[in-house]
């Protein structure tokens, strides 16, 4: 008799052992697959700096001109707190650049932007950079710094940025004076290379 209470209670033990090891590695299973997709969201969300103006995706994508594609009209304000909206320039070539301080492609091509903004400013060539998610002191302490003088709107939560599809900064955007989206750049550029995105031919 004692031998048998002493196998049954060798079988329970067992039992015990096996059920507790195979609810620990589920729920570590469980905890890493969740840890996995959290890294995964994390990293998709983010915005990712461009890190060569010659990496393979730093090169024109040309919007067919359709009806699908107008650009998106969009209300934001400015370093000065006034409202500025797309249609605002309506019948003017529009160039917009997206953009954030802590980005160093980004940084990069500032001082490039600045000449294309001093030498078209009294054209018919509207430059527009739109920083992404960072409050009005930190983007105004930037360019005062620098010393920069082109128009900034704040996308303050990256609704703009969304609404054209912006997954890595620095993108420029070319827009014409009908409204069409006509390129799309991602990396920094020189002032040669803006010269030719925002004279880009219809297609």
């Amino acid at each position: 008799m004692k031998r048998v209470f002493f196998i049954l209670a060798v079988l329970v033990l067992f039992s015990l052992s096996f059920y507790t090891v195979m609810r620990y590695n589920k729920n570590k299973s469980i905890n890493a697959n969740a840890s996995a997709d959290a890294n995964s969201t994390k990293t998709t969300n983010q915005l990712n700096p461009s890190t060569a103006a010659n990496s393979t995706i730093s090169k024109n994508e040309i919007f067919k001109n359709t009806s699908d594609s107008k650009a998106i009209d969009f209300k934001l304000k400015t370093l000065a707190g006034k409202e500025v909206s797309l249609s605002d320039f309506k019948g003017k070539k529009v160039f917009l650049n997206f953009w954030a301080t802590w980005c160093p492609p980004c940084r990069q091509e500032m001082p490039e932007l600045e000449k294309l903004y001093e030498e078209s400013k009294d054209s018919d060539l509207i430059i527009l950079t739109i920083n992404l998610g960072e409050d009005n002191q930190t983007v105004k302490s930037f360019m005062d710094k620098n010393k920069y003088n082109f128009n900034v709107a704040l996308d303050l939560n990256q609704d703009v940025a969304i609404k054209y599809n912006i997954v890595s900064i620095p993108t420029s955007i070319f827009i014409d004076a009908d409204g069409n989206l006509v390129s799309k750049k991602i990396g920094p550029m020189t002032l040669e290379e803006m010269k030719a995105f925002v004279t880009l031919p219809k297609k």
